[in-house]
């Protein structure tokens, strides 16, 4: 006599185990987690390398590069983490049990609007200092200097006649050549 298996969602299974048994599997499930490659957390989650190649504006091909590396840039990391709808977290864990976030290096919406505004105003600054209401800066002195020896030289090569060639040795050279060459004949 066969018995008939009744499918269960997991939060039902889940809800009939002991305390013991869930934390098992959740210390299971993390050590699994932290196994996977960039590929498998891809794949878990759904996307393909040319769907995030499209999210990071990059081509398939670095996609694949980066799942392949050893080694990388967190913020490359992080770029591939968030396109995979993800956010990176990074944690520094000690011997004694501690675990110490590191937000500076984790992808928070505060610390990137904060970058990123440092950065437009870094650059308001910088355009700034090249114009003021679209007119350009008097030059420094330096650049002045510069400018004048510039323009110095070049009225004064202008100036100097350019020396010819002298074709009198090229043609002695023949000249000779063929004068030796007659005499030999």
């Amino acid at each position: 006599m066969m018995s008939e298996y009744r499918l269960m969602k997991w939060s039902e299974l889940e809800a009939t185990m002991s305390p013991e048994s869930r934390a098992k599997i959740d210390a299971r499930v993390c050590q699994t987690m932290s196994r996977l490659r960039l590929s498998d957390i891809r794949e878990a989650v759904g996307h393909t390398q040319v769907a995030i190649a499209a999210k990071l504006k990059l081509g398939q091909a670095s996609v694949s590069k980066i799942e392949s590396a050893a080694d990388m840039y967190l913020s490359t990391l992080r770029r591939y983490i968030e396109a995979l709808g993800g956010e990176l977290v990074v944690s520094a864990q000690f011997p004694e049990g501690t675990v110490v976030p590191i937000d500076s290096l984790s992808s928070t919406t505060k610390a990137r609007k904060k970058r990123a505004t440092a950065k437009k105003k870094a650059l308001r600054k910088k355009a700034l200092g090249k114009k003021v209401l679209g007119k350009k800066l008097p030059a420094t002195k330096s650049t002045a200097t510069k400018s004048a020896a510039t323009e110095s030289t070049a009225s004064k090569s202008a100036t100097k006649p350019k020396r010819a060639r002298s074709k009198s040795t090229h043609s002695k050279s023949t000249h000779s050549k063929s004068t030796r060459s007659n005499s030999t004949r």
